[in-house]
């Protein structure tokens, strides 16, 4: 059987390696294959005699940074019963990771979010967010402030609108079922919903049937706005260490980020967050 293949992208900040960490603690001695990416955007004016030779030093500098990670990695005995290699691209970052995820046969993406310190730190950077929205395989997003442990309590947090495919569910329930974990949905609801009553609970019905196999609690939240009724959820229940959403609005997540920011939630800088594509 072929090799599970994890990208780690990395930007050699504390944040990217907190992410590393992160993913091959949360993978260890599972036999997949991990490749550490760094990508270099020379831009569109390198044709003159300059920019040639800073592109040279700058790609020079992404291999040395590579090839520092891979010994600390070494150095702190992370990558245990795996393997892993470096891999540098030229190009503009989003079409580099969009081609090692096709042509390495990625399984997930384990990125960091961008920033170590104040109002930073609750941010995700462009780059994560882009990879959100636009990745065909399952991201982790791993908070600066994120420290491993094992899994044991999952959320997933649902509008109970009806998913093209319910297989969109299937490495949520693998992380469950490996991991003995509960799973706790939950459903923000609005006074005013544009989502029919039966549509909803049709919904429900199929989510506790599919993880009928897991240790599964569902809850429903009243809130008006759904970002706020996440947040909400979160700070009620503290021992969450994974939190998970399958995004629908390209802007869904600006928006959480940036009230993240705006009310200094506390679930992002801590909770890893999940995102899965329908």
């Amino acid at each position: 059987m072929e090799k599970k293949t994890i990208l780690l992208p990395t930007d050699f900040s504390d944040s990217a390696r907190n992410a590393i960490e992160y993913g091959l603690k949360l993978y260890a001695n599972r036999g997949y294959h991990f490749i550490l990416l760094n990508t270099v955007d020379p831009g569109t004016a390198s044709g003159t005699g300059m920019m040639m030779n800073l592109s040279k030093i700058v790609i020079e500098d992404s291999k040395k940074g590579l090839q520092t990670d891979l010994d600390w990695i070494n150095d702190n005995q992370l990558n245990q019963g795996n393997t892993i290699e470096s891999v540098h691209m030229t190009g503009a970052f989003m079409s580099c990771i969009e081609e090692v995820v096709k042509q390495k046969n990625i399984f997930a993406v384990i990125l960091g979010t961008t920033g170590a310190s104040g109002l930073k730190e609750f941010f995700v950077g462009s780059n994560a967010a882009e990879i959100i929205q636009q990745s065909p395989v399952p991201v982790l997003t791993v908070p600066f402030n994120a420290v491993f442990k094992p899994i044991k309590t999952v959320v997933y947090a649902t509008d109970l609108n009806k998913l093209r495919k319910i297989e969109t569910l299937d490495f949520l329930k693998n992380v469950l079922i490996a991991r003995s974990a509960t799973l706790s949905i939950f459903h923000v609801e609005k006074s005013i919903s544009r989502i029919k009553d039966e549509i909803r609970e049709k919904q429900r019905e199929l989510l506790l049937n599919y993880f009928s196999e897991c240790n599964v609690e569902f809850e429903t939240l009243v809130n008006e706005d759904t970002v706020e009724g996440v947040n909400e959820f979160i700070k009620k229940h503290k021992e969450v260490d994974i939190l998970v959403m399958v995004p629908r609005r390209k802007n869904f997540f600006e928006k959480i980020f940036t009230k993240s920011v705006a009310k200094k939630v506390a679930y992002h800088s801590h909770v890893p967050m999940l995102t899965l594509h329908d």
